[in-house]
């Protein structure tokens, strides 16, 4: 025994005897110390960070709509990130639900619906099918909330939660499912009233944007129009919440005509599966999941979606099958450069989306290009740039697939109608295949409401007889001007349904007929060859790997254009020659807007203001832009329905 202990404390001495000696060499050679003391760091953060973004077992994400959701399909650029840590993508979210549909560490989803409505019909669509997709990976589903709206329509709440396999209501609350009925306002007497006198021209009878400024009431094509919109909305509506519910569509007419219910009056109705408070709610889940509040694992999806890697991350090498290109454009269509949320946006200008189609086009790994539109129009000359551009896309050999959001009408389907393939949710709003402009004279309103007087100088002599009064807010337009007014707007109407004509391949007769500024559902567009399938952003990278012959099984690597960091953002503007615009798919002028977007917003918001007073001769960029949601060209290619529509969805 006492052999071994000496044997032990011999061993003991020779290793505090080496790890002197290293000690010593260490500390003779300190750039290897540091080395070595960096690296050990490094080490030991990645290891901490592996265990921290560890999915445990048996995790139930969640989901909390009393949180805000940027619904925008623009992604969140790395400034905003910087400036908004906490923020909250939609996108994040339909993301974190498809990859924990196939990670089995996630065995369900909890879904507090709450807050304020954030979410239009086609949002509310495409939230559905991930949530469908993740039921068919059976995995359990849960929605609960407080009330189905306590005052005000309950439809779009409740038609996300219908989807779930359980719907949970607090024994308080009400659902409110009822009939809808639309208000839309008409300001002609108020601009009478102002001594503002609009000229209003449309392409054609359907093209509506602007009767509320010249009527006081729905016109014929107007009702007709509206009235098969919200006819084909609600047959979807009540067609999905009878498939959810095991009901007939028949019993759910007669349930939308009687609402709305209380707690047990729902439960009757098998519109709930049972009124339970908050904590019941997560008791009761716990229990059907068979497992117990200490043997699971709650995390907010977004978190989850965070902590995992990309869903469209590299799964195969660059140069084996190719990349799909992603491009997202929202907002009103204009030209120059986009805007971000924080300097008046989102908006599309026509030179970013150009150069991120080139930039995406010259890659040659980019076989397919998805480009996701949500906009209702807008510059006849933008669209006409971006329409372009996809045409020259398409000859270099990529394919194009457009991915329709909440609405992609006008100057929005103007560039999207010569795509390979069109991808639709039901309740998109597209079509709108016409052309409006308006001016406004406002000469009455200033010099007899603000008393302003004015007096004009013309270079020609004769300029009461020429064309100098053409954008001029103080005229409106002469007998020569209107009639050219009129055949431009001919010659704009003439290009937007040849263009549709030959991207969707109809004849002319079949598009006048579907034209004519008419506004379809995403479901009725389908039957009328307008898009191609139905589905969300989804579908449309599922369209795109077919086009390219990605295998079906195959999890494609999606590269989003222009691929922008903080450092590219703010160098941008550093480009030697257009070239380098092209490669890096950012205009320069869009670095110094991201940049400085936060610190301009209100001086943006201003500006407006501004114009709107001490600009009186800027006729569309002043008063027309305040009435006619901000549009930004004269010559306006919009649906804009949503800023006449008092809206319950």
């Amino acid at each position: 025994m006492s052999k071994i202990i000496h044997n032990l404390q011999n061993i003991e001495l020779d290793s505090l005897k080496k790890l002197g000696e290293v000690t010593k060499y260490l500390n003779e050679h300190p750039m290897l110390r540091s080395f070595l003391i960096s690296t050990g760091l490094i080490v030991t953060s990645k290891l901490i960070k592996l265990i921290k973004n560890r999915i445990r077992n048996n995790t139930i994400l969640e989901i909390d709509f009393t949180n805000t959701i940027d619904t925008s399909d623009v992604d969140i650029s790395p400034i905003e990130k910087l400036l908004d840590p906490n923020i909250i993508s939609f996108r994040s979210l339909l993301d974190a639900i498809e990859k924990a549909a196939n990670d089995k560490r996630v065995i369900g989803l909890i879904v507090r619906l709450s807050g304020e409505n954030q979410f239009s019909l086609a949002n509310i669509q495409e939230f559905r099918n991930a949530i469908s997709f993740f039921k068919s990976k059976g995995k359990r589903t849960v929605a609960f909330t407080d009330s189905f709206c306590e005052a005000g329509s309950g439809i779009g709440r409740y038609y996300m939660a219908s989807i779930f396999h359980d719907v949970y209501m607090a024994p308080s609350g009400t659902l409110n499912l009822i009939n809808t009925q639309y208000d839309f306002a008409f300001i002609k007497k108020t601009l009478e009233k102002l001594n503002i006198v609009p000229d209003t021209i449309t392409r054609k009878e359907y093209k509506n944007a602007l009767s509320g400024l010249v009527n006081e009431h729905l016109t014929e094509p107007e009702k007709e129009s509206m009235n098969a919109i919200f006819k084909s909305l609600y047959e979807q509506i009540i067609e999905d919440i009878a498939k959810d519910r095991s009901l007939t569509k028949e019993r759910v007419n007669e349930l939308f005509e009687s609402g709305p219910f209380s707690s047990d009056k729902a439960l009757v109705n098998k519109l709930v599966d049972s009124t339970l408070y908050g904590d019941e709610v997560y008791t009761t889940t716990y229990e059907k999941l068979e497992t117990t509040k200490k043997n699971s694992n709650l995390l907010y999806a977004h978190k989850y979606n965070a902590k995992t890697k990309p869903l469209y991350g590299k799964k195969f090498g660059r140069s084996q099958q190719g990349v799909i290109a992603l491009i997202n454009a929202e907002g009103t269509i204009h030209q120059g450069t986009s805007a971000n949320k924080y300097n008046g946006g989102p908006s599309i200008g026509s030179d970013s989306l150009v150069l991120a189609i080139r930039s995406a086009t010259l890659d040659k790994d980019v076989k397919a290009i998805v480009i996701r539109v949500n906009s209702g129009g807008g510059s006849y000359i933008a669209s006409d740039m971006v329409h372009h551009e996809i045409e020259a896309s398409k000859k270099a050999g990529k394919k194009i697939v457009i991915s329709m959001g909440t609405y992609c009408a006008s100057g929005g389907y103007f560039f999207a109608c010569n795509a390979d393939k069109i991808v639709a949710l039901g309740a998109t709003l597209t079509g709108s295949i016409g052309v409006l402009t308006a001016k406004f004279n406002l000469k009455g309103m200033w010099e007899e409401k603000v008393h302003v007087k004015f007096d004009a100088l013309h270079l020609n002599p004769d300029g009461a007889t020429d064309n100098s009064t053409y954008f001029s807010s103080l005229h409106n337009y002469t007998e020569k001007q209107l009639a050219e007014v009129n055949s431009y707007m001919d010659f704009i109407y003439e290009d937007f349904t040849s263009k549709v004509s030959k991207g969707r391949r109809l004849t002319r007769d079949q598009v006048e007929e579907i034209a004519r500024g008419r506004v379809w559902t995403g479901a009725q567009a389908l039957k009328l060859s307008l898009v191609d399938k139905l589905g969300g952003l989804k579908e449309a990278i599922e369209v795109a790997k077919e086009l390219v012959g990605i295998a079906s099984n195959v999890q494609p690597h999606v590269v989003t254009y222009p691929k922008e960091t903080v450092l590219s953002q703010l160098v941008a503007s550093s480009a030697n020659n257009s070239q380098d615009l092209e490669r890096r798919g950012t205009p320069a002028q869009a670095s110094i807007t991201h940049s400085v977007g936060v610190s301009t917003s209100i001086f943006t918001k201003f500006s407006t203001l501004t114009k709107l007073i001490l600009l009186p001769n800027n006729s569309i960029s002043s008063i027309a832009n305040t009435l006619i949601n901000n549009q930004k060209n004269s010559n306006i290619l919009s649906m804009n329905q949503s800023s006449l529509i008092s809206s319950s969805f």
